[in-house]
């Protein structure tokens, strides 16, 4: 088997084990086991019977899987460690964030952000793409260590540490961003696809930065491009407030010391 895929084992057999561990409605603990079964059998199916294509991108359905799984451990906001992270944010990003709205350049930096945060979603297909673009398949399960230690780091500490994204707390009117097409866009998708909480790390900001890095490592031109991009979806996590910026810090870093260290 590969790497991956051990990961993979390894953490749906961690969270359906937690959820019968924990005192969850009976719904959220058959939610996370129906999860966490359908997930075990998908990866050890294509690991016996998959072609090597179809054990290549089987991880990318699953890890939207584990967001959700771990989704349904959200009992209620730890309000200290929230108000800390907003206290950070009003000090650091809303006085940079009120410097750059002051100019027209400013201004379309923090449209071009926002606009990059849309890439979050499609960014871990298209990056596993690029490595077959780049004819490097048989990195593939490199790539998936990388960006799945990465981002499982951030969704194993939803159980355990739990807060609401500043955008759904009292005030956050006041330090949103202006209602543009593509803020609609954003908010629409995270109403109908998210699970009304925030993820700390910034699972996002981990995801983005491990393809990146990951992609680095085979081309640099194509992976500083990916870079600039990951940039961008971490600096609009924080100006949209999809996200606390000690979230997108603390993404990046996780997703730096995995890559540095595989």
């Amino acid at each position: 088997m590969r790497v991956s895929e051990w990961i993979d084992l390894a953490v749906f057999t961690f969270l359906t084990a937690l959820a019968w561990k924990r005192r969850l409605p009976e719904r959220k603990r058959r939610i996370v086991t129906a999860f966490g079964m359908v997930a075990i059998a998908t990866t050890l199916a294509g690991a016996r019977w998959g072609s090597e294509i179809v054990r290549d991108w089987v991880p990318a359905p699953l890890l939207l899987m584990v967001y959700w799984q771990a989704g349904q451990f959200f009992t209620g906001a730890n309000e200290r460690i929230q108000k800390r992270l907003l206290a950070l944010d009003r000090r650091v990003v809303t006085p940079v964030v009120a410097w750059l709205a002051k100019s027209g350049a400013g201004r379309s930096l923090l449209t071009a952000v926002e606009f990059a945060y849309l890439f979050c979603y499609p960014m871990v297909p298209v990056a596993l793409g690029a490595v077959y673009l780049l004819h490097a398949r048989a990195q593939a399960d490199r790539f998936w260590t990388i960006v799945l230690i990465s981002t499982y780091a951030c969704y194993l500490i939803v159980p355990f540490l739990q807060t609401m994204p500043p955008r759904s707390l009292a005030g956050a009117a006041r330090t949103a961003p202006p209602k543009t097409g593509v803020r609609s866009f954003n908010l629409w998708i995270l109403k109908h696809a998210s699970i009304q909480m925030n993820t700390f790390p910034s699972a996002h900001v981990a995801a983005s930065m491990a393809c990146a890095l990951a992609i680095l490592q085979i081309s640099t031109p194509v992976g500083t491009g990916f870079l600039v991009l990951a940039i961008g979806i971490a600096l609009g996590a924080v100006y949209g407030r999809y996200h606390y910026a000690a979230d997108a810090i603390l993404g990046a870093a996780i997703a730096g010391v995995v890559a540095a260290a595989w």
